[in-house]
């Protein structure tokens, strides 16, 4: 579902940007349009629908092909899109407003919406922690500076009203989150979806918040190379219409769901945990999401992670239209 970029990757993604950027989109045997999509090994519905066909069978109807590269890593997926070898990818709502303020490159068509279950705070058991506050001196496994770990913990104590500088954030990487955690590297963990299942299920740990008790605007969105969007209104909104369907297919079915975890590597435990998330609705990027992507930014900026809040609006192409 919702894999996040690390900070220290927009300088690179930037640069690729200012170097060039994704084509107008290939043509396919037939002459019709190639709707290129890195994608993400996670469940998000960028991910999920390429066993469905609803991209392949939309798209038909107005000259669109899709071709799937992939899949790749958010890093590598980002830097495909903005290399030009492929057309769309998936990130977070964080990484996104990060993107809109310092790059024309991209433009968001649809988002993936969740009550925030699959994020939050957990404390393990050595650290006898039982509230945020118990956090203090503590430390507490994050992805990145700036990342979805780091704003739910900044989050969270500034609805409590506590000091966030009183806990020791400690950097993680991807797939040492779970160890970390169990053995006691960390006293906590503020993190999402598998590292966030991990910790739920293992023995005495305690979940502290989750994104679902937050003012939080954190959720997982759909990208696409701006010059793709613009050459191509049509097919584009066709690959809205696949992705709506998509969204259906799981809230029918939530297995499509945990089975593209398993199919990804996640243990029959972990795929109990995460069957307890919510299933994500799509939806389009209207004024009432622009509106919510502005207060994430000013979030942002209030944390020290933006300097000012993007212009929103002009980064995004409302398919509800």
């Amino acid at each position: 579902m919702r894999l996040r970029i690390p900070a220290v990757a927009v300088a690179s993604l930037l640069a690729l940007s200012a170097c060039g950027g994704s084509s107008s989109g290939s043509s396919s045997a037939d002459g019709d349009v190639e709707f290129r999509v890195a994608y993400l090994p996670t469940a998000n519905y960028l991910t999920t629908v390429k066993d469905s066909g609803y991209l392949e069978e939309e798209g038909k109807a107005v000259g669109a092909t899709v071709k799937w590269v992939g899949p790749l890593d958010p890093v590598t997926a980002y830097d495909t899109v903005t290399a030009g070898e492929a057309d769309a990818s998936s990130t977070g709502t964080g990484y996104f407003v990060n993107l809109a303020g310092n790059s024309d490159t991209w433009m968001a068509f649809a988002l993936e919406k969740y009550s925030g279950k699959s994020q939050g705070i957990v404390a393990n058991r050595q650290s006898g922690v039982s509230s945020l506050k118990d956090l203090y001196g503590k430390k507490v496994g994050i992805d990145s500076p700036g990342g979805t770990g780091d704003y739910l913990l900044n989050l969270a104590f500034e609805e409590a009203g506590l000091d966030v500088s009183k806990v020791e954030k400690v950097t993680l990487d991807t797939s040492t989150f779970a160890t970390a955690f169990a053995s006691g590297q960390v006293d906590a963990i503020a993190s999402y979806d598998q590292n966030l299942a991990a910790a739920e299920a293992t023995e005495g740990s305690k979940v502290l918040i989750t994104g679902a008790d937050m003012n939080s605007y954190n959720w997982s969105i759909h990208i696409v190379s701006r010059t793709w969007a613009e050459a191509h209104p049509e097919q584009l909104k066709a690959m809205y219409d696949g992705l709506v369907k998509e969204a259906a297919r799981a809230k029918a079915d939530p297995s499509v769901i945990t089975d593209t975890y398993q199919e990804f590597g996640a243990t029959d435990e972990l795929t109990e945990q995460i069957a307890t998330f919510d299933v994500p609705t799509i939806e389009p990027m209207d004024d009432e999401v622009v509106s919510d992507l502005e207060k994430l930014g000013q979030q942002y900026v209030d944390f020290g992670f933006l300097d000012s809040v993007p212009d929103i609006a002009s980064a995004v192409v409302d398919e509800s239209k």
